[in-house]
Protein backbone atom coordinates (compact mmCIF):
# COMPACT_ATOMS: atom_id res chain seq x y z
CA UNK A 1 0.00 0.00 0.00
CA UNK A 2 0.94 3.47 -0.63
CA UNK A 3 2.06 5.09 2.70
CA UNK A 4 1.08 8.45 1.17
CA UNK A 5 -2.89 7.28 0.62
CA UNK A 6 -2.61 5.11 3.95
CA UNK A 7 -6.42 5.24 5.48
CA UNK A 8 -7.58 4.41 8.75
CA UNK A 9 -10.81 1.91 8.77
CA UNK A 10 -13.08 5.00 8.03
CA UNK A 11 -11.56 5.83 5.15
CA UNK A 12 -9.60 9.20 6.36
CA UNK A 13 -5.98 9.52 5.47
CA UNK A 14 -4.15 8.73 9.08
CA UNK A 15 -3.37 11.65 10.59
CA UNK A 16 0.75 10.76 10.42
CA UNK A 17 0.45 10.37 6.54
CA UNK A 18 -1.08 13.77 6.68
CA UNK A 19 1.59 15.40 8.88
CA UNK A 20 4.20 13.36 6.56
CA UNK A 21 2.27 15.25 3.69
CA UNK A 22 2.39 18.30 5.02
CA UNK A 23 6.29 18.68 6.20
CA UNK A 24 6.74 17.53 1.94
CA UNK A 25 5.03 20.82 1.31
CA UNK A 26 1.26 20.09 1.00
CA UNK A 27 -0.65 22.67 2.73
CA UNK A 28 -4.07 21.04 2.39
CA UNK A 29 -2.56 17.94 4.30
CA UNK A 30 -2.61 20.70 7.35
CA UNK A 31 -6.24 22.24 6.94
CA UNK A 32 -7.26 18.41 6.61
CA UNK A 33 -5.80 18.12 10.04
CA UNK A 34 -7.05 21.62 11.49
CA UNK A 35 -11.09 20.30 10.43
CA UNK A 36 -10.86 17.27 11.55
CA UNK A 37 -10.03 17.89 15.22
CA UNK A 38 -10.70 21.85 15.16
CA UNK A 39 -14.02 21.44 16.68
CA UNK A 40 -13.12 18.78 19.53
CA UNK A 41 -10.36 21.25 20.81
CA UNK A 42 -12.71 24.20 20.92
CA UNK A 43 -15.22 22.48 22.90
CA UNK A 44 -12.47 21.34 25.24
CA UNK A 45 -11.21 24.87 25.26
CA UNK A 46 -14.53 26.60 25.69
CA UNK A 47 -15.84 24.47 28.81
CA UNK A 48 -12.40 24.56 29.84
CA UNK A 49 -11.98 28.25 30.16
CA UNK A 50 -15.26 29.09 30.83
CA UNK A 51 -14.87 32.10 28.52
CA UNK A 52 -15.30 32.26 24.65
CA UNK A 53 -12.97 35.11 24.40
CA UNK A 54 -10.08 32.76 26.46
CA UNK A 55 -10.93 29.94 24.12
CA UNK A 56 -10.50 32.26 21.17
CA UNK A 57 -7.21 33.45 22.25
CA UNK A 58 -5.79 29.33 23.70
CA UNK A 59 -7.06 28.20 20.48
CA UNK A 60 -5.49 30.45 17.58
CA UNK A 61 -1.94 30.13 20.07
CA UNK A 62 -2.11 26.19 20.29
CA UNK A 63 -2.43 26.16 16.06
CA UNK A 64 0.16 27.75 15.56
CA UNK A 65 2.27 26.74 18.07
CA UNK A 66 1.65 23.51 16.19
CA UNK A 67 2.06 25.10 12.62
CA UNK A 68 5.79 25.54 13.96
CA UNK A 69 6.53 22.27 15.32
CA UNK A 70 4.42 20.24 13.07
CA UNK A 71 7.20 19.51 10.50
CA UNK A 72 9.26 18.37 13.13
CA UNK A 73 6.63 15.73 14.81
CA UNK A 74 7.84 12.54 16.06
CA UNK A 75 5.25 9.60 15.20
CA UNK A 76 5.72 8.44 19.25
CA UNK A 77 1.94 8.78 20.06
CA UNK A 78 -1.31 9.89 18.71
CA UNK A 79 -1.46 13.53 17.45
CA UNK A 80 -4.94 14.77 19.30
CA UNK A 81 -3.22 13.72 22.76
CA UNK A 82 -0.13 15.90 21.07
CA UNK A 83 -2.35 18.72 20.38
CA UNK A 84 -4.25 18.53 23.16
CA UNK A 85 -1.10 18.59 25.97
CA UNK A 86 -0.02 21.64 23.61
CA UNK A 87 -3.16 23.63 24.27
CA UNK A 88 -3.71 22.84 28.40
CA UNK A 89 -0.12 23.34 28.74
CA UNK A 90 -0.87 27.33 27.00
CA UNK A 91 -3.98 27.28 28.83
CA UNK A 92 -1.91 26.55 32.24
CA UNK A 93 1.00 29.09 31.09
CA UNK A 94 -1.83 31.78 30.61
CA UNK A 95 -3.23 31.06 34.08
CA UNK A 96 -0.27 31.30 35.55
CA UNK A 97 0.49 34.13 34.58
CA UNK A 98 -2.91 36.26 35.15
CA UNK A 99 -5.11 34.21 37.27
CA UNK A 100 -2.39 31.56 39.32
CA UNK A 101 -5.51 30.90 42.16
CA UNK A 102 -7.72 29.38 39.05
CA UNK A 103 -5.94 26.50 38.71
CA UNK A 104 -4.59 24.03 41.45
CA UNK A 105 -2.43 20.72 40.89
CA UNK A 106 -3.69 17.88 43.36
CA UNK A 107 -4.99 14.69 43.48
CA UNK A 108 -9.30 14.69 43.16
CA UNK A 109 -9.63 13.33 46.25
CA UNK A 110 -7.36 16.86 48.14
CA UNK A 111 -8.47 19.44 45.00
CA UNK A 112 -9.75 22.76 46.15
CA UNK A 113 -11.53 24.24 43.62
CA UNK A 114 -10.95 27.99 44.25
CA UNK A 115 -13.37 29.31 40.97
CA UNK A 116 -16.49 28.19 42.96
CA UNK A 117 -19.49 31.40 43.06
CA UNK A 118 -22.34 31.96 44.60
CA UNK A 119 -23.36 34.42 41.90
CA UNK A 120 -24.47 31.32 39.69
CA UNK A 121 -26.47 29.08 41.41
CA UNK A 122 -28.51 26.31 40.02
CA UNK A 123 -31.87 27.31 40.52
CA UNK A 124 -30.79 30.98 38.79
CA UNK A 125 -29.49 28.59 35.74
CA UNK A 126 -32.99 26.38 35.23
CA UNK A 127 -35.10 29.63 36.30
CA UNK A 128 -33.85 30.74 33.42
CA UNK A 129 -34.48 27.64 31.61
CA UNK A 130 -31.10 27.28 30.45
CA UNK A 131 -30.37 23.55 30.25
CA UNK A 132 -26.99 24.28 28.91
CA UNK A 133 -26.02 26.56 31.37
CA UNK A 134 -27.33 23.93 34.38
CA UNK A 135 -24.83 21.50 32.20
CA UNK A 136 -22.32 24.09 32.11
CA UNK A 137 -22.90 25.05 35.52
CA UNK A 138 -22.52 21.22 36.01
CA UNK A 139 -19.40 21.12 34.70
CA UNK A 140 -18.16 24.32 36.92
CA UNK A 141 -18.84 22.60 40.22
CA UNK A 142 -16.03 20.21 39.49
CA UNK A 143 -12.56 20.31 40.41
CA UNK A 144 -10.07 21.64 38.14
CA UNK A 145 -8.19 18.38 37.37
CA UNK A 146 -11.64 16.62 37.40
CA UNK A 147 -12.95 18.58 34.99
CA UNK A 148 -10.24 18.75 32.68
CA UNK A 149 -10.20 14.85 32.87
CA UNK A 150 -13.86 14.46 31.89
CA UNK A 151 -13.27 17.37 29.19
CA UNK A 152 -10.80 15.36 27.62
CA UNK A 153 -12.05 12.01 27.46
CA UNK A 154 -15.18 14.24 26.30
CA UNK A 155 -14.57 16.31 23.56
CA UNK A 156 -11.14 15.26 22.81
CA UNK A 157 -11.79 11.45 23.06
CA UNK A 158 -8.79 10.59 24.34
CA UNK A 159 -7.87 7.14 25.92
CA UNK A 160 -7.44 7.41 30.06
CA UNK A 161 -3.45 6.63 29.17
CA UNK A 162 -3.29 9.30 27.22
CA UNK A 163 -5.07 11.56 29.72
CA UNK A 164 -2.61 10.69 32.75
CA UNK A 165 0.58 11.44 30.44
CA UNK A 166 -1.28 15.26 29.98
CA UNK A 167 -1.60 15.29 33.40
CA UNK A 168 1.34 13.77 34.26
CA UNK A 169 -0.15 11.56 36.47
CA UNK A 170 -0.96 7.66 37.10
CA UNK A 171 -3.48 5.84 35.23
CA UNK A 172 -5.14 5.27 38.59
CA UNK A 173 -5.27 8.75 38.91
CA UNK A 174 -6.81 9.42 36.16
CA UNK A 175 -9.26 7.03 36.36
CA UNK A 176 -10.60 7.88 40.02
CA UNK A 177 -10.66 11.67 38.33
CA UNK A 178 -12.91 10.27 36.28
CA UNK A 179 -15.04 8.38 38.50
CA UNK A 180 -15.44 11.54 40.79
CA UNK A 181 -16.35 13.80 37.97
CA UNK A 182 -18.87 11.29 36.57
CA UNK A 183 -20.48 10.92 40.54
CA UNK A 184 -20.73 14.85 40.97
CA UNK A 185 -22.08 15.75 37.48
CA UNK A 186 -24.77 12.98 38.05
CA UNK A 187 -25.36 13.87 41.66
CA UNK A 188 -25.62 18.10 41.02
CA UNK A 189 -27.80 17.30 38.14
CA UNK A 190 -29.90 14.97 40.17
CA UNK A 191 -30.34 18.01 42.79
CA UNK A 192 -31.09 20.92 40.38
CA UNK A 193 -33.43 19.25 38.52
CA UNK A 194 -36.78 19.66 40.47
CA UNK A 195 -38.70 20.77 37.95
CA UNK A 196 -37.90 17.90 35.44
CA UNK A 197 -36.56 20.13 33.01
CA UNK A 198 -33.12 17.71 32.37
CA UNK A 199 -35.51 14.64 31.52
Amino acid sequence: MNRKTERDAHGEIEDIELIRAYANGDERAFETLYYRYRQPLYGYLNNLTGQSSEADEVFSETWQRVIKKLPKYQDNGKFSAWLFRIARNIFIDNLRRNKPERFVTADAEDSIDLTESDNCSPDRQLGRGDISSAINAALDSLQPEQKEVFLLREEGELSFKEIAEIQQCSLGTVLSRMRYALKKLRSFLENIDSGGLLR
